[in-house]
């Protein structure tokens, strides 16, 4: 049992159940022990063929008859370095149940004035994990205590992650970008259903934490190659703790990888049998990948371009420069964008991968870039001796990746919206609450508490620390869309301080994280 209930938990013991007419028929959720209303793994597509792309629910789809409030699956995915030695997945990381190859579900928690009041503004959330792991049900994403404080509607998305999420190639042609996909197929479930659950489809917002707000970034870039006649299934976003900072790779830079992966797997590249869950079970996909058996370079797996998802007719991180990206963002009816960091990313990203030597960093950073661009990054940084303690490389490593995934993306993003006067806030988090840092470091991931109002693991003042933090954002947010331009210089950022005061003050990372642009291109 964890320590601090899951929702699952609040559900089983609270004996109300909370009834929803849908198009798909009635859905059955529970409340929580404070009223809110919750529904667990509720579809939103048809369980998925490995490695194809998701389908809609169909108009003659309906949905079963049974009570829909447990944590029963979760999607299938590696164990992160560290955890394969203890043998297991902890709950409070996946949720309760197994592994599944179809995680397409969404959680959706209430607001406890349901169903007398409806209308309520919708937060979709996209978790975290470097899109390898993690689940909707993780403890920290658990939204009963912000629906109700904030009479917002909070809609947890599931998605396919690692290879199963991510995969690509050319020859033999394999899509890639399943897991955008799924996301992509839940925003138009949530736009077409929300309003049987009390949300207004007109005032939907996507958030997205570390691998979720890459996901966020990519939803964007795909909103803004949408049709003339289709708009948005949502109308700002938020981007915590990440972004897009180059061009994902083609599905023919993605064919090394695919090869590679395929001899670990002792299979044939050009054959489709890992297409086939029966000759190849998706628990030799995870252990195959958390063996680095196809080098450390090719166990991550991440979006590309491909021509359903983003289009190769334009450099991705080139539209974004031009302006044609935020004025394309407008005209689908996006009205905002939040996008942030904490001041002491660098120490969880040091923690991320197993880095003991100098010669480890190169091969950790092509998981993510270009070998070109991993040469170029690893130039900006100070050179470690081969004496260097495995501390000191993995701090190196931790100020390259969290500038490279985090400072200078969110950077680049707020910076291209706001030179073309797109309504962009920019936020810096300076102190989360001191007992749920890691080693005592405002670091990665520690601000869920405060976005997801924690109360069982915050203090009453930092409860209302947390609350005047999200009102202010909030705030903020909709004087910009009033304006419809930035209030702020790029350089100014909404601090949440050490002294954990609120306030516009002047971003003193700014010369230091932009200097890194001439590893980009296209940029000097």
């Amino acid at each position: 049992m964890a320590s601090v209930p899951h929702i699952h938990d609040e559900l089983a013991a609270n004996p109300e159940r909370v009834i929803v007419d849908t198009k798909y028929g009635s859905v059955t959720g529970g409340r929580a022990k404070n009223g809110t209303a919750a529904f667990l793994e509720v579809p939103y597509a048809l369980p998925p063929g490995r490695f194809m792309d998701p389908e809609p629910l169909p108009l003659d789809y309906k949905y079963e008859r049974k009570e829909y409030i447990t944590e029963d699956t979760w999607a299938f995915q590696p164990r992160r370095d560290g955890q394969a030695a203890a043998g297991s997945y902890h709950v409070d990381q996946v949720g309760y149940g197994k592994p599944s190859e179809n995680p397409l579900f969404v959680n959706i928690f209430v607001p406890p004035s349901f169903p007398s009041q409806k209308g309520f503004p919708v937060k979709v959330y996209l978790h975290g994990g470097f899109l390898q792991y993690s689940s909707p049900h993780r403890i920290t994403y658990q939204n009963q205590f912000v629906a109700a404080d904030r009479s917002e509607v909070w809609v947890n998305v599931g998605y396919r992650l690692s290879a199963f999420g991510f995969l690509a190639c050319d020859e033999p042609k394999v899509n890639g970008n399943f897991g955008s996909k799924d996301q992509w197929v839940a925003l138009q479930w949530v736009k077409e259903n929300i309003s049987a659950f009390g949300g207004n489809p007109d005032d939907v917002q996507l958030i997205g934490l570390s691998g979720g707000a890459h996901a966020v970034h990519q939803n964007l870039h795909h909103v803004s190659h949408l049709p003339e006649s289709v708009k948005s299934p949502f109308h700002s976003a938020h981007l915590m703790s990440n972004a897009m900072v180059l061009t994902p790779k083609t599905r023919t830079e993605m064919r090394p990888q695919f090869q590679a992966f395929c001899r670990a797997l002792h299979l044939d590249p050009t054959s489709s049998t890992i297409l086939d869950d029966r000759a190849v079970p998706a628990e030799t996909i995870c252990r195959t990948i958390e063996s680095k058996a196809a080098g450390p370079n090719n166990s991550t797996f991440r979006g590309c371009i491909d021509d359903d998802w983003l289009p190769s007719t334009t450099d991705t991180m080139t539209w974004q420069r031009s302006g044609a990206f935020a004025q394309a963002l407008k005209q689908k009816g996006v009205r905002s964008v939040n996008v942030g960091d904490l001041t002491d990313e660098w120490y969880f990203y040091s923690t991320s991968s197993v880095i003991e030597k100098p010669a480890d960093i190169v091969p950790n950073l092509e998981r993510y870039y270009q070998d070109d661009i991993a040469e170029k990054i690893m130039g900006q940084y100070e050179a470690l001796g081969d004496d260097a303690t495995p501390e000191e490389c993995a701090r190196m490593f931790g100020r390259m990746t969290s500038d490279y995934q985090v400072h200078l993306p969110v950077r680049l993003l707020a910076r291209d919206l706001h030179n073309a006067g797109f309504p962009v806030l920019r936020y810096e988090i300076r102190w989360t609450p001191e007992q749920n840092r890691t080693d005592g470091y405002v670091t990665h991931g520690t601000d869920t508490y405060l976005w997801h109002l924690r109360l069982p693991s915050l203090e009453p003042s930092q409860a209302e620390i947390a609350r005047a933090w999200i009102r202010r954002v909030n705030e903020e947010r909709i004087a910009l869309e009033r304006a419809g331009k930035p209030s702020r210089a790029n350089n100014e950022v909404l601090a949440l301080c050490e002294d954990k005061s609120i306030k516009w003050v002047e971003d003193d990372k700014w010369a230091e994280k932009m200097r890194l642009l001439v590893t980009l291109p296209g940029e000097v």
